[in-house]
């Protein structure tokens, strides 16, 4: 039964990311092919693994390792295989990792759900009301699947309020962050070995999923940023165009503006060319034996005048 719980939530997940990959951009490539392949390659690395550890199997009993479970370390070097598989596949089709990150966050956060709804999961001994019992009503455990549900279904719920979000890489960083967070949590209530610095498998993925939301949440500010200034930059040149400004010419027009010591500055060079030359053409009618009469030179003032006058 275990098996074929695991085997529902895994099609269960494998069909949401089948109807959330039909409503993007790039529906068109074959980007749920190579999960089939990859979960076929974790599985037969994990079954091979006994032989791969102790070879005597095929010499001793032959057909003893189609019923010898796999190992812990084949399940994780079969991962290991199939993660390097899908990148490849992934690159050669062009899919952008966000939106393979998005996939993966909604896929595995429904197989999740539908694995706990299938299940029960008892964990450490409790006196709490909601404990459930296995045999003896007198010992009590921690309904662990109850308790990933309760942290899976807010999870869901806004992964589906916020669909819009679905290639950004959202999705993925409050999945590996958020979710992440609330799953270690359970694990307290849960029975566990420890597996390294006194954390458990179970929680050493997780604090590892917190720890590359936190790099991820990083990344994309910084990339946010990036993205920000680029479009500012755009918008000034854009600015500058319009205003006729060529942008070799903007540092020199923000450095040295036209302020109203210049304007006042020209204002008085130019009083100054005209009397000099009024005193010039005064002078060369004296010289001339003639002289300018009353009325040009009220003209000639009239038009320093309206020279004076701003534009």
């Amino acid at each position: 039964m275990d098996w074929v719980v695991l085997a529902v939530s895994g099609f269960a997940g494998y069909a949401a990311m089948q109807w959330k990959w039909k409503r993007s951009d790039i529906h068109d490539r074959p980007f749920l092919e190579p999960l089939v392949n990859a979960l076929l390659i974790i599985f037969f690395v994990w079954k091979m693994s006994p032989i791969l550890l102790s070879p005597s199997l095929l010499r001793e009993h032959p057909l003893l390792w189609l019923t010898v479970p796999g190992t812990d370390i084949g399940w994780w070097f079969g991962l290991a295989v199939a993660a390097l598989y899908l990148y490849r596949s992934w690159r050669k089709i062009g899919v952008p990792w966000r939106l393979v990150g998005d996939m993966l966050s909604v896929g595995g956060v429904v197989a999740v759900l539908v694995h706990n709804l299938l299940s029960w999961q008892y964990g450490m001994p409790t006196s709490l009301p909601w404990g459930i019992s296995i045999e003896n009503p007198e010992f009590k455990y921690h309904p662990v699947n109850i308790y990933r549900l309760i942290i899976t279904l807010p999870m869901l719920l806004w992964l589906w309020r916020n669909a819009l979000l679905m290639g950004t890489g959202k999705w993925l960083l409050n999945t590996l962050t958020y979710y992440g967070m609330g799953l270690m949590v359970v694990t307290f209530f849960d029975t566990k070995t420890e597996f390294i610095f006194s954390f458990s498998g179970e929680q050493t993925v997780y604090l590892l999923m917190m720890l590359l939301g936190v790099g991820l949440s990083v990344f994309l500010r910084k990339e946010s940023r990036q993205a920000t200034q680029v479009k500012k930059e755009e918008r000034e040149e854009k600015q500058n165009d319009a205003a006729g400004i060529l942008p070799s010419d903007t540092r020199n027009v923000a450095s040295d503006p036209i302020g109203p010591e210049k304007s006042r500055e020209e204002e008085r060079r130019l009083l100054q060319n005209n009397s000099s030359g009024r005193r010039w053409s005064n002078g060369l009618g004296l010289v001339a034996g003639t002289r300018l009469s009353p009325h040009d030179a009220d003209h000639d003032e009239g038009n320093a005048r309206e020279q004076r006058k701003p534009e």
